[in-house]
C-alpha cells in the first residue's frame, strides 16, 4: 500500500492497526509533526501497539528527547522481548552517548541469540571489545660515562619524537549503522564529528539524493564552526 491508500484507511478508521505504516511514510518525508499526530491518535486507540511506540521513539530520538525515546523502547521490550529493532535503537543510543555499556552488551547478546551472526550486533560488539595490552619490560640501559654523550642522546631523542606525527585511530563504522536517520540523531545531539564520520559512509551509497547529503553537510559544518 502506498501513502494515499494508507491515508484513506486511516481517515475512515482512526483505530486501524495500519497507523504505524502511515506514520512511517510521513517520517520518510521528514514530516515529523504529521507523523507524530498520526502516532498519538493511533496509540490513543491502540495503546499496546509496539510498532506505533517504536515510530514515536524514532521521532523522539530525532528531536533529542532521548529520555522519552529510551522509556518507549524499554516499554516495548518489556512486553515483547523479541522486538529486535527496539534493541538495536537502544544499542545505537548507548553507543553514541557512551553510556550503559553493560546494558548495551546484554542487548547485543540477546540480538545474537535471536539472530546468530547478525552483522550489526557483531560489528558493535567488536568495536567495544578492548584489545589486550601488551606487557613489555623496559630494559635498563647502561648510563653513559660522559655528560656530553647524555646531552647528545637526549637531543636526538627529542628530535625523533618531534619528527614522528601522532596517528589518530578512527573507529570503524558499520555500513548497516550508517543511515541519514542516525546522522540526524547525532546532529541533534551536537555530536558533529561523529555525524560527519557516519555521513562519509552514507555518501558511498549512490542511491541517496545528493541534496539530502548536502543538507547534512551544511548542518555539520555550521555546528563544527560554533564549537571551534
Amino acid at each position: 500500500m502506498n501513502k494515499k491508500d494508507l491515508e484513506v484507511i486511516f481517515n475512515e478508521d482512526l483505530g486501524t492497526s495500519f497507523f504505524p505504516l502511515l506514520a512511517e511514510e510521513y517520517l520518510k518525508e521528514k514530516d515529523y509533526d504529521r507523523a507524530l499526530k498520526v502516532i498519538d491518535i493511533g496509540l490513543l486507540l491502540n495503546p499496546n501497539n509496539n510498532d506505533g511506540k517504536y515510530i514515536k521513539a524514532k521521532i523522539a530520538m530525532i528531536h533529542s528527547d532521548t529520555k522519552s525515546a529510551v522509556h518507549l523502547l524499554k516499554e516495548i521490550l518489556a512486553s515483547d522481548e523479541l522486538y529486535i529493532n527496539a534493541m538495536k535503537m537502544l544499542v545505537l543510543h548507548y553507543q553514541s552517548t557512551n553510556t550503559n555499556q553493560s546494558s548495551m552488551k546484554n542487548l547485543l547478546y540477546q540480538i545474537l541469540d535471536l539472530l546468530p551472526g547478525d552483522e550489526f550486533a557483531t560489528s558493535v560488539m567488536k568495536s567495544i571489545q578492548k584489545p589486550k595490552r601488551k606487557s613489555s619490560r623496559m630494559s635498563k640501559k647502561p648510563k653513559p660515562s660522559k655528560r656530553a654523550s647524555t646531552k647528545k642522546s637526549n637531543r636526538s631523542k627529542k628530535k625523533t619524537i618531534e619528527s614522528k606525527p601522532t596517528k589518530v585511530k578512527t573507529a570503524k563504522i558499520d555500513p548497516k549503522m550508517a543511515t541519514l536517520t542516525f546522522v540526524d540523531i547525532l546532529i541533534r545531539q551536537k555530536q558533529y564529528n561523529q555525524a560527519n564520520n557516519v555521513l562519509k559512509v552514507v555518501i558511498k551509497n549512490k542511491s541517496i539524493a545528493k541534496t539530502s547529503i548536502a543538507q547534512r553537510q551544511a548542518k555539520i559544518k555550521k555546528g563544527l564552526s560554533k564549537e571551534g
